[in-house]
């Protein structure tokens, strides 16, 4: 199992080139004949289609339909909408219950208004939803979610595994979580996960990361084996970056060793007065980089490319729909821009993590989620956690909600922290970040309390 079609084929490719290379059951089995290799949604869509065969998949979901039928709607509008509808969907959560508590919580006079304006909001996010679940009906369509939440219900024993393996399992959403759950009580088979806490960077997109840290109360007596060797990056990163995260308080306890790697200043960062000043010592940097050296411009958003779009000595082509970089003077090096969801799962020889400061739209991002979604976030978990509907599936979260409360300065940046994390370890041989002073990030701040990385500071 895995989670985008990407991975998918690359699973199977792996696991077919060892079943393979084993003659003795290549001669008595065809692997198509014991093994199957989805993601979450072609088994579902699978699952589905066994009762309804003229269900045609809505691949396009809310935010399609909300900008074809209302093209007035400000972008960002549509993406809250489709946040919170997602998050609904995700977790389980009804217009009706949302309502409901919404009252409970802004019950007093002076939190009138609050309540007001956030019962507007629900009211029109359901009246919107309205008009897209008719749209699905009429055409007869089930949307991503829907395939989940279909194949949950399924009950027929077709689909009976010995065993099933999970790929990435820390992105893994309540509604994946349920659908194996059931596939298991239905069949038992074996359940062999890999999947690593430090990396879960999508909350967005519906991953819940109470998933992973609570394995066995998830899935019940387990056998651990920890991963603790890495040969994709240096030592010295290794022990600054294991550091960095661990400083997460809800993060499962590793001790991450690198490759032993002879290079002077593994860690650096570039401190320049301007982002000018950066963006002119980041041209010497790529000057005395090896022949053919593979790097990677690390922004926390897409958008973040702009920062570097203006340099006069990088050029900028599509080819292919990929973005193509070329230095006039070291045509030789393979220069790509990522966001930092986007690099993660990906290896580069040199990283230059850019827009490291302390602002709204820096890294980390303190772009705050939408009250309506926080509060929806936090209804679903209660809910999961007790009885309601989940056959106490997910009771082990009333305990994480609880500790999130009380200990809430903890999870400050906890997911931009992992994200921080999953940006910097992208480098086989050197990470390289780009400050401006009296703006760095406060995890620069943090980084520079460790001897190994090394600060230079440009006039």
């Amino acid at each position: 199992m895995s989670f985008t079609h990407a991975s998918r084929n690359e699973l199977e490719e792996r696991i077919l080139a060892e079943i393979l290379c084993d003659d003795s059951i290549f001669k008595i089995y065809h692997p198509k004949d014991f093994l199957r290799v989805e993601t979450f949604h072609s088994l579902a869509l699978k699952i589905v289609k066994t009762t309804k065969h003229d269900s045609r998949l809505e691949e396009s979901g809310l935010e399609s339909f909300l900008k074809l039928s209302y093209s007035n709607l400000p972008e960002e509008k549509i993406d809250n909408i489709d946040h919170l509808y997602s998050l609904m969907r995700n977790y389980r959560v009804n217009f009706a219950e949302i309502s409901e508590s919404l009252r409970k919580r802004f019950r007093h006079f002076w939190q009138k208004e609050d309540l007001k304006q956030n019962l507007a909001q629900l009211e029109e996010l359901e009246n919107l939803v309205s008009q897209y679940e008719g749209y699905l009906k009429k055409n007869h369509s089930i949307d991503f979610a829907g395939l989940l939440e279909e194949a949950i219900n399924y009950t027929d024993p077709i689909y009976a595994y010995d065993y099933v393996i999970i790929d990435e399992y820390q992105d893994i959403s309540p509604l994946e979580y349920l659908l194996i759950k059931k596939l298991r009580e239905i069949h038992c088979f074996k359940l062999f996960c890999v999947g690593d806490d430090w990396q879960t960077i999508y909350q967005f997109a519906g991953s819940e990361i109470s998933l992973i840290l609570n394995f066995e109360k998830c899935w019940g007596e387990t056998k651990v084996f920890k991963i603790e060797r890495t040969y994709r990056f240096p030592e010295k990163l290794a022990e600054l970056s294991g550091s960095f995260i661990m400083q997460n308080s809800a993060q499962l306890m590793k001790q991450i060793r690198g490759k032993r790697l002879d290079e002077d200043d593994q860690i650096v960062e570039i401190n320049g007065p301007s982002e000018r000043t950066d963006l002119d010592a980041l041209y010497y940097f790529l000057l005395k980089l090896p022949v053919h050296a593979k790097i990677f411009l690390i922004g926390r958003y897409n958008f973040d490319i702009r920062k570097i779009s203006h340099c006069e000595y990088l050029t900028f082509t599509k080819h292919e729909d990929k973005l193509q970089i070329i230095m006039r003077e070291r045509p030789d090096l393979e220069i790509r821009f990522l966001s930092a969801h986007k690099s993660k799962g990906l290896q580069a020889d040199y990283v230059f993590i850019i827009n490291c400061r302390d602002t709204i739209l820096g890294f980390p991002s303190q772009v705050e989620e939408d009250g309506l979604a926080g509060f929806v976030r936090e209804l679903a978990i209660l809910k999961l956690s007790s009885n309601k509907g989940t056959g106490g599936r997910f009771q082990f979260l009333s305990d994480f909600l609880w500790r999130k409360k009380i200990n809430d300065s903890d999870f400050v940046f906890a997911e931009e922290r992992r994200l921080f994390y999953v940006a910097m370890t992208r480098a086989r041989r050197k990470v390289l970040f780009l400050t401006v002073k009296d703006k760095e990030s406060p995890f620069i701040l943090e980084l520079r309390e460790n001897s190994d990385l090394k600060t230079y500071y440009l006039d």
